[in-house]
């Protein structure tokens, strides 16, 4: 399946590809990434390649005929992923289209953005890289826990000062799993399981979003490792600023424990760590 990422521009499309695609996965996709090419003209697309394990050969054919068909569509097709064959299928892509196909590895993220927005910055921008600038855009990371909590509060007592937006992420984990073949093992069970946990998790979004009365927020629930999930957001969303917890334990170690550290050496914004004990 496909999970789009919201992005600041026009002409830059990102979207997270999830397990194994079928046909009316990829019609749908490819639908509207017609209607943006129609809209904006040639695009710049990033593929996040998230549990991926390829497509069904009808999707596969939807893929090849779509592609020899926009080939002059696309700018640049940055694809982002962790498995060696993936890095082969990119190199075999760039045989068949005039489009340039890059690869990049999971911890090569911000370095794709750039290659994306390569000229896209205006002389504004470059020429004001020494002078601060008040956060716009914050970005907290939440598991729902109490601890998390806490680090959402310092959120919003910064976002006051700035008359920022915000943005509170949760992240669900896929968890289909594939054999040998890439059948998965009882797909329509796990699936539901999945958009279950998935549902779940926006109804608590929502209630979070609730209870902290935070002006001007968007939540945004991310399929995804938390890590991931917050640096691919942040870097497409131009984030000027994330928070998240530094400690916690039992359930929220997972958000809060290495995923902190992770997101403090792989994030191109301020980072605030919030102590909690």
């Amino acid at each position: 399946m496909f999970q789009i990422i919201p992005v600041n521009e026009d002409r830059i499309v990102a979207v997270k590809v999830i397990g194994k695609l079928n046909d009316k996965d990829l019609e749908e996709f490819t639908t509207l990434l017609e209607q943006l090419i129609a809209k904006h003209g040639p695009l710049s697309l990033l593929i996040e390649l998230e549990n991926f394990h390829g497509w069904e050969a009808d999707a596969a054919w939807t893929d090849f005929m779509f592609m020899t068909k926009h080939e002059d569509d696309f700018k640049h097709i940055a694809i982002i992923g962790e498995k060696r064959w993936e890095h082969w299928m990119t190199a075999l892509g760039n045989a068949f289209t005039a489009t340039e196909i890059r690869y990049f590895k999971r911890d090569e993220l911000l370095v794709a953005w750039d290659w994306l927005r390569e000229g896209m910055a205006s002389a504004s921008q470059q020429n004001n890289q020494d002078t601060l600038i008040p956060y716009a855009h914050i970005l907290v990371a939440t598991d729902f826990s109490p601890h998390a909590d806490i680090a959402a509060r310092r959120a919003k007592e910064i976002a006051s000062l700035y008359d920022a937006r915000t943005t509170l992420l949760h992240a669900v984990e896929n968890f289909v799993f594939y054999g040998d073949i890439y059948d998965p093992v009882g797909p329509v069970q796990q699936l539901d399981t999945d958009h279950m946990i998935f549902e779940a998790a926006e109804k608590q979004m929502a209630q979070l979003a609730g209870k902290l009365e935070i002006p001007n927020l968007k939540t945004e629930v991310m399929w995804g490792a938390p890590k991931a999930a917050v640096l691919s957001y942040a870097a497409a969303q131009q984030v000027d600023l994330i928070v998240t917890g530094s400690h916690g334990r039992s359930g929220v170690s997972r958000l809060l424990g290495s995923t902190t550290n992770g997101i403090l050496h792989g994030a191109n914004c301020d980072v605030l760590s919030v102590r909690i004990d």
